[in-house]
């Protein structure tokens, strides 16, 4: 009996969950604008995810969004932009994020499997505003990012447009990612730079 009534609690919770950090908030919105391919795969989510903008989002596989006990779980919130309809953001499988995430794509941001995303991360793949003074206004330079498998993003990063983050890579806290890094290798500071092999 008390095997019975722990999976009715689990699976109550797992719909809790599901209900009003997934569902409830994106109700309207993921039946209109955005094209979401395999909404299923988002798994137990922790924090309340929002689908904004245009384009696309595709999971390859489970994805896990948000960490009760990873600390700024309460009042935060992860947002998923694919901001107009060319946009794509895709997801590989067995992907990890901690809370408070900011991935907003003009063109087009890959993540490979098994990465691991900190807490207050942001991913963007263009520039908000233009450089120039009479530009400021207008959408600045696009490009796109790449993540490969098995990467571990710390807290408090912010990856910028045209980066490439090789297979194993480790992103220090607090790192500006701007550029081209290989495989297997420790990068931090601002800018990002090679700290270390693995």
């Amino acid at each position: 009996m008390k095997k019975v009534l722990v999976y009715i609690y689990y699976k109550f919770l797992e719909f809790y969950k599901l209900l009003f950090f997934l569902y409830l908030p994106n109700f309207l919105f993921i039946f209109k604008k955005t094209t979401i391919v395999n909404f299923k795969n988002i798994k137990n989510p922790a924090q309340k995810i929002f689908f904004t903008g245009q384009g696309s989002i595709i999971f390859k596989g489970k994805c896990h969004f948000g960490y009760k006990a990873g600390g700024f779980n309460y009042g935060g919130s992860i947002e998923i932009q694919p901001r107009f309809k060319s946009s794509k953001i895709l997801f590989g499988n067995n992907i990890h994020t901690n809370n408070n995430i900011f991935i907003c794509a003009a063109n087009s941001i890959d993540i490979g499997d098994d990465v691991m995303i900190g807490q207050n991360v942001t991913i963007m793949d263009f520039e908000a505003h233009g450089i120039q003074p009479d530009k400021r206004k207008e959408i600045g330079s696009i490009g796109t990012i790449k993540i490969k498998q098995n990467v571990w993003i710390g807290n408090n990063v912010m990856i910028l447009k045209n980066s490439v983050i090789g297979e194993n890579t480790i992103i220090a806290a607090g790192a500006i990612v701007s550029g081209t890094f290989r495989e297997n290798v420790i990068i931090g500071g601002v800018p990002a730079k090679v700290i270390k092999n693995l």
